[in-house]
C-alpha cells in the first residue's frame, strides 16, 4: 500500500498535468461540502503556479461541513486529526484562517475556491501573525506578480492590511529583476 506522503506527492506533482488528479479530488470535496477552496489549491487556482500537498476547504460550520463530507465518503482520520481524500489530507479553516468571514465565492477549473481578495486577506492574516508563517507572505508576493495585482487592488481589503499590501506591491513592482522578500522590520512594522 502506498504511504500517505508518496501519494501527496505524485499528486501535487499533478497539477502541472493536463488532467490535474488534484483538482478532481478537489471538485468532489467542494461538490460534496458545498464550501470552496482555500489555502495552496486556491493560491494555484489564482494563477500562482505551486505545488501543494493537502487540501484546505473553507467552512463556518464545521459540524455540518463534517456530515456532508462524510456522507459523501470522504472519511475523518482520528488519529491525524483530518479527513482523508483518497490519501491526500484535508482541512477544514475558518473565519480565523480568512481573517473574517468569507466573501465572495469563485469558480476556477470547475473547482469552487475563496475570491482572490479573500485568499489574499487570509493570506496576509496568517502570514502576518508570525515570520514563522513567510511562506503566506511570500505567495501573497506571487500573486502580486503572477495576477498581476496593483495598488488599485488594496481596497479590496481590510484597512489594517492595506498599508502591507501597498508595501509587497512596491517590492513586486520595483525596477529589480527579482522581487525581493520584506525583512523581518516587515512583520514589526505591520504585525
Amino acid at each position: 500500500m502506498p504511504r500517505r506522503r508518496d501519494i501527496a506527492e505524485r499528486l501535487a506533482l499533478s497539477l502541472f498535468s493536463e488532467e490535474p488528479e488534484l483538482l478532481r479530488l478537489a471538485k468532489r470535496v467542494t461538490d460534496a461540502s458545498g464550501r470552496p477552496m482555500v489555502g495552496g489549491l486556491a493560491v494555484f487556482l489564482h494563477g500562482y503556479r505551486r505545488t501543494t500537498e493537502d487540501l484546505d476547504v473553507y467552512s463556518a460550520d464545521f459540524a455540518e461541513t463534517r456530515e456532508r463530507l462524510e456522507a459523501a465518503g470522504i472519511r475523518w482520520d482520528a488519529r491525524h486529526r483530518q479527513f482523508d481524500v483518497e490519501g491526500v489530507p484535508l482541512h477544514l479553516v475558518g473565519d480565523d484562517w480568512l481573517g473574517g468571514p468569507r466573501g465572495r465565492t469563485s469558480t476556477i477549473r470547475g473547482v469552487r475556491v475563496v475570491g482572490l481578495s479573500d485568499l489574499i486577506r487570509g493570506k496576509l492574516t496568517v502570514g502576518l501573525e508570525s515570520p514563522y508563517r513567510a511562506k503566506d507572505i511570500a505567495e501573497v508576493v506571487e500573486l502580486i506578480r503572477a495576477v498581476p495585482l496593483k495598488k488599485d487592488f488594496a481596497p479590496k481589503l481590510p484597512k489594517h492590511l492595506r498599508p502591507a499590501f501597498k508595501e509587497l506591491v512596491e517590492h513586486v513592482h520595483e525596477p529589480r529583476r527579482t522581487p525581493r522578500l520584506p525583512t523581518l522590520d516587515f512583520w514589526k512594522k505591520y504585525a
